[in-house]
């Protein structure tokens, strides 16, 4: 044996070993990395198969032992490049949805190459020719190079390309995994694609073979960096049971502000739109408000909230933006939440209402009115203005609830809160209007004189004399009383305008109700 051909065998042999080591590693990965681990554990066993056979090759002494060891080194030689692929894909894009129909597309022209390498020996259908020749350096297997060894070498390359394309993209933006990291898989995918061309194109010195060689020197890149930086820490599966399913849409964005990576939750965020589609990005950025991109390019952590569209219903989300650093402090990227707190926005507008209203009537409640009538009180004395005060309270409304029932009752206050309100709001003013009392109900008219506020106290009398509410078959008619006061000298507080608008409804009471006076 040469001294060539005996270095060769050693160093194939060591890689061999070393590859197969690389396979148990990964294997051990799969319960925690998933699908990557795996892909990367059958690539690395393909590869030590061509390592192992190709050894045997070079030292083959008859064509039948020479033939055997090529069709045995088909066997990895067909689907090293196609597990590459799919890990690649696992590794960078976060596609944990591969469709079958995908997978076996990718390893169709494989498998033919595998079925066609076994028919050396016979039929010949991917080695023409094939023969033992003398005088070669290193490998004695000579044959001709035709169309179907070309169409598979250029599918080969296409795997790898894609998958290079991948890892230098995950190069440049520095996610979804730290940028050395990238950079062994960008410089171990390079070695074996060129050794690849050269051979199977012949332009190989001395029908050397060199890919096995280059596998050997890439998968121990491999190793080197998954037993110093963890290839595979970044746990695919841990990302699947922890990212995919949490229930807050979350997004990673690069350095550049591009959109890395995003959960399925993040559909509610922008709805019809999946990473996966090549104008995602685009296509989201229409949808983001200026204040939520500014968020999105800010250096630094920050916070917002955010209504996906601006009507009633749509989801509100509050946004937190926290940069991404490694261990060193330099900023990977930005992760952004978005937790919706569309309950918790109801149920806070919904404890703000029942804060200022009143259930019953719908209508603004005592503590509301006492702080909106000392506002105005201020306001009016201050620059000179006119403010009225209308109070009205309900006629024989005992009677109601006696004879009809609370429900009855309740009904009634309802309707008469609508009438009011319907009432103030055809003013079209600023005024407010409430439930002050039991069946009490005042109105607050600021810039309104007294005259105006007397036509507003008319108008919604006879509205409510005008009433019929229908109840278990009865008729129920209500007629209240009002009382109408105004800010004046000697009546320029919230307690004597109260007292004045009370006393001139007390007048309106006595003199047979359902009338409205003046104080």
């Amino acid at each position: 044996m040469s001294s060539a051909r005996l270095m060769a065998t050693a160093l194939l042999f060591s890689f061999c070993i070393t590859i197969t080591f690389l396979c148990i590693l990964a294997w051990r990965k799969r319960a925690s990395s998933g699908a990557s681990a795996i892909c990367l554990a059958l690539s690395g066993l393909c590869a030590a198969i061509y390592n192992f056979g190709y050894a045997m090759e070079i030292n083959a002494v008859s064509q039948a032992s020479l033939f055997f060891w090529v069709r045995f080194q088909h066997i990895g030689i067909q689907f090293i490049v196609p597990f590459w692929l799919l890990f690649s894909l696992f590794i960078t894009t976060k596609n944990r949805d591969l469709r079958p129909w995908l997978i076996g597309l990718v390893f169709l022209v494989p498998t033919a190459g595998f079925f066609a390498s076994q028919t050396l020996g016979g039929l010949n259908l991917l080695h023409p020719n094939a023969h033992m020749a003398a005088g070669i350096a290193l490998s004695p297997f000579a044959y001709d190079r035709t169309w179907p060894l070309y169409t598979i070498t250029l599918v080969q390359s296409a795997y790898l390309a894609v998958s290079l394309g991948l890892f230098i993209r995950a190069l440049i933006r520095g996610i979804p995994f730290p940028r050395s990291q990238a950079a062994i898989y960008v410089v171990g995918s390079i070695a074996p694609w060129i050794s690849s061309l050269l051979y199977n194109f012949g332009f190989s010195p001395n029908n050397i073979d060199l890919s096995p060689f280059a596998l050997g020197l890439s998968i121990s890149l491999f190793v080197a960096g998954f037993l110093k930086i963890g290839i595979l820490d970044i746990s695919p599966l841990a990302r699947d049971l922890i990212f995919e399913g949490m229930q807050d849409g979350v997004m990673v964005m690069d350095v550049q502000g591009r959109l890395a990576d995003m959960n399925r939750a993040m559909r509610s965020v922008f709805p019809g739109i999946d990473i996966k589609e090549p104008l995602a990005e685009a296509r989201m950025w229409d949808k983001v408000s200026p204040e939520l991109l500014r968020l999105f390019t800010c250096p630094d952590s920050g916070e917002m909230e955010y209504q996906s569209e601006p009507k009633e219903g749509s989801p509100i989300f509050h946004v937190t933006a926290t940069p991404l650093k490694n261990r060193s402090g330099k900023v990977l990227g930005k992760l952004v939440n978005f937790h919706d707190v569309s309950d918790l926005k109801e149920l806070q507008r919904k404890f703000e209402f029942l804060a200022s209203h009143d259930v019953l009537t719908g209508l603004y409640n005592r503590r509301y009115l006492n702080e909106v009538l000392a506002k105005e009180i201020e306001k009016a004395n201050r620059e000179q203005g006119a403010l009225s005060l209308i109070m009205l309270d309900l006629d024989h409304f005992k009677q109601v609830n006696d004879l009809y029932g609370h429900e009855a009752g309740d009904k009634v206050l309802g309707a008469v809160g609508a009438i009011c309100a319907h009432q103030v709001g055809r003013a079209g003013r600023r005024y407010t209007v409430g439930r002050f009392g039991g069946e009490e109900i005042l109105m607050i008219l600021p810039g309104a004189p007294l005259v105006e506020a007397y036509e507003v106290a008319e108008k919604t009398r006879k509205s409510l004399a005008g009433l019929r509410l229908r109840h278990e078959g009865f008729d129920i008619r209500i007629t209240a009383s009002f009382g109408v006061a105004g800010l004046k000298s000697g009546c320029d507080n919230l307690k004597d305008l109260l007292i004045a608008a009370d006393r001139a409804l007390y007048r309106a009471k006595a003199s047979g109700r359902n009338a409205t006076v003046l104080h």
